[in-house]
């Protein structure tokens, strides 16, 4: 059994080395020459050149071996394909019967150029088609074509397509851009649908891109329909202004392609970038001015790894301004950063469960965006953040000179403690904060919104609590060195409390501009107060007028006119290094003159007494009268001074 294996297999092998040296002896791979070109003009109308002879190479598979080719369009200045040598891997038995069936194209060391002087007849005239409608077939063309094809006895077939360590130029108007080491493998698996595997690097402006593709094409409805599996794509940009140094990330889902009406629309896409993972559909109309709709939704989207590298982006933005070439005034030169928005009409969904920037968390963030006509109308901006939420909606205008984009904007129920803690930021005032008002921003850089937000808001805080600073102890404490009625603090509590805190202020320059404050508590009221709230370099300056209702610590009576009295108190300096002024001077001036008015007062009830018991004793005693007189004056003199005195 065993030799009867052996020499059915000797027989094999005799067979395939007879049939390989028939090959050799009686086909001469220079007959495929004209029929290889003229099938390659039939198929995309361009010139292929094979320059020198065509030799068979027999291992490890049968292949026949080119030297330099060229593919070029006619009436171009340059070809479009130039290789030093092409391979073309073809089976062998179908030889014997007339057909060439090619497995593989092989390329290696290709340039290939995709620019205006590659262009020749063939390109110009697809051009041509894409704009008027495509010509009328000629029949009588048809069948001299039929005629040609039927001449020759020969069949080709071509099942595979591979360039290997190659380099394409690709012309964009004015700019050309380069791939390098290109490798791309196309392979046709039936009629009309193609494997595709691609992957190389682009490198621009000291900017790299590393992709990598695979994916499946439909052909069969082509060139009115196609659709792309795209099963895998792999990227990953490096270079100089690139945030974090890398972008890296995958995209994969299957794209659908139209003609006309011209359009590109995706299923089931799913895409990620620095570890952020994103899923939804993005429909784009190209027939006249481009048209997005896009649908984004995300389960977290952590905004550090795009921005966390602040050392460079500082030397950056330092060395960039010395860079630059001057800029040429213009009195019609447009500064609005948002004219991209007229490049096309746009509606964008998006749907974040998590946004993580910096040490900042917002939750179950939605936007609903419309652009149309160079106005982006901002339908809806909604999250949670900090146990609160915050909603805002506006209009940002692309056609107008200057950047302007306008917000209509709520804040509820924010936690400040969280807040502050999640911006890094001293905590010296806690509470529930709610706000409203009209905002607008002159830019869209992220490192100069908060300098360029401008606009008004109404503010509530409540149970408010100021940290490291206790307001009742630094009134007692000043009223204790003015009068000893007033007696050093007993509560030594490092913060005040208040109901609420109400403010109107406006946004200017980075600065939160208070224009009016009050607040309330059991023991302490803010009757009105103003200042600046510095949100970049945060420090405070504001002046408050307080009336302190409860929690003095001395004599009823003296205290009983400092309650009605309002104590001007100054607060200023870093959130973190905060400074009072307070002048009791002119307070204790007031206690003062309304001691002294209380004291004349009882002082002229107790002469008017005596005088009206005196001259019911003896009306008619004129020089006694004028004794009581001169006394009347002494005793109300003593009163004084010892009033004074107190």
């Amino acid at each position: 059994m065993i030799k009867k294996i052996l020499v059915t297999f000797l027989i094999l092998i005799f067979i395939i080395a007879i049939g390989i040296v028939s090959l050799i002896v009686f086909v001469d791979p220079n007959n495929f020459r004209g029929f290889i070109s003229d099938k390659v003009r039939d198929k995309t109308g361009y010139e292929l050149s094979i320059e020198g002879d065509l030799r068979w190479h027999i291992w490890p598979q049968v292949s026949i071996l080119t030297d330099s080719v060229k593919l070029t369009d006619t009436g171009a200045q340059k070809p479009i394909l130039t290789a030093d040598n092409m391979r073309l891997d073809v089976e062998l038995f179908p030889l014997f019967s007339k057909k060439i069936v090619v497995k593989n194209v092989f390329v290696k060391s290709a340039v290939i150029n995709v620019t205006d002087d590659s262009k020749g007849q063939v390109a110009k005239s697809k051009e041509s088609n894409s704009t008027a409608k495509q010509p009328v077939p000629n029949t009588e063309d048809k069948s001299q074509q039929n005629e040609e094809k039927e001449k020759s006895s020969w069949k080709f077939t071509l099942n595979k397509f591979e360039v290997a360590d190659s380099t394409l130029v690709f012309q964009n108007k004015d700019t050309l851009i380069n791939f390098r080491n290109l490798n791309l493998i196309v392979q046709q698996n039936s009629e009309k649908y193609l494997s595709v595997d691609i992957k190389g690097n682009i490198d621009r402006n000291q900017q790299d891109l590393y992709y990598s593709a695979i994916a499946d094409i439909d052909l069969t409805q082509f060139p009115n329909i196609a659709k792309i599996d795209l099963k895998k794509f792999d990227y990953t940009l490096k270079g100089i202004g690139i945030p974090n140094d890398e972008l890296v990330g995958n995209l994969k889902g299957i794209i659908n392609y139209q003609k006309n009406p011209q359009s590109i629309n995706t299923q089931n896409l799913i895409f990620s970038i620095n570890d952020n993972i994103f899923t939804g559909n993005v429909n784009v109309n190209l027939n006249t001015k481009p048209s997005l709709e896009l649908n984004l939704n995300s389960d977290k989207l952590n905004v550090n790894t795009f921005i966390s590298n602040k050392e460079k982006s500082k030397e950056n933005t330092n060395i960039n301004p010395q860079q630059t070439t001057p800029v040429v005034s213009s009195v019609n030169k447009s500064t609005n950063e948002l004219t991209f928005l007229n490049a096309f009409d746009a509606n964008l969904k998006l749907n974040i469960k998590q946004l993580i920037a910096n040490k900042m968390i917002l939750t179950n963030v939605y936007a609903d965006l419309q652009n149309n006509d160079g106005v982006a109308t901002i339908k809806a901006i909604n999250f949670d953040f900090a146990d609160g939420t915050v909603t805002t909606n506006g209009v940002a205008n692309g056609k107008q000179k200057n950047t302007l984009i306008k917000l209509n904007t709520k804040i509820n129920n924010v936690d400040l403690n969280n807040f502050f803690n999640q911006i890094d930021t001293a905590k010296d005032l806690v509470g529930r904060f709610n706000a409203s008002g009209q905002l607008e921003i002159n830019t869209i850089k992220a490192n100069k919104l908060l300098e360029n937000l401008h606009g008004n808001l109404a503010i509530n805080i409540a149970n408010a609590k100021l940290d490291n600073i206790n307001i009742q102890n630094i009134i007692n404490a000043a009223a204790a060195k003015y009068s000893k009625d007033v007696l050093t603090p007993e509560n030594q509590n490092k913060y005040t409390e208040f109901h609420t805190i109400e403010a109107k202020a406006n946004l200017n320059n980075g600065n939160l501009e208070l224009t009016t404050l009050t607040a309330d508590s059991e023991t302490i009221d803010i009757i009105n107060g103003s200042g600046r709230v510095g949100m970049l370099k945060k420090d405070i300056d504001v002046n408050l007028n307080i009336k302190m209702l409860d929690g003095w610590n001395g004599k009823s009576d003296t205290i009983a006119k400092l309650q009605q009295m309002t104590i001007p108190l100054r607060i200023y300096g870093q959130f973190t290094k905060l400074h009072y002024q307070i002048d009791l001077n002119q307070v204790f001036k007031d206690v003062l003159n309304d001691k002294l008015q209380h004291g004349l007062e009882k002082l002229r009830e107790k002469i008017e007494k005596r005088n009206s018991k005196d001259n019911d004793k003896d009306k008619d005693k004129d020089k006694d009268n004028n004794d009581f007189k001169s006394k009347s004056r002494q005793k109300a003199a003593n009163i004084l001074s010892e009033l004074l005195k107190k």
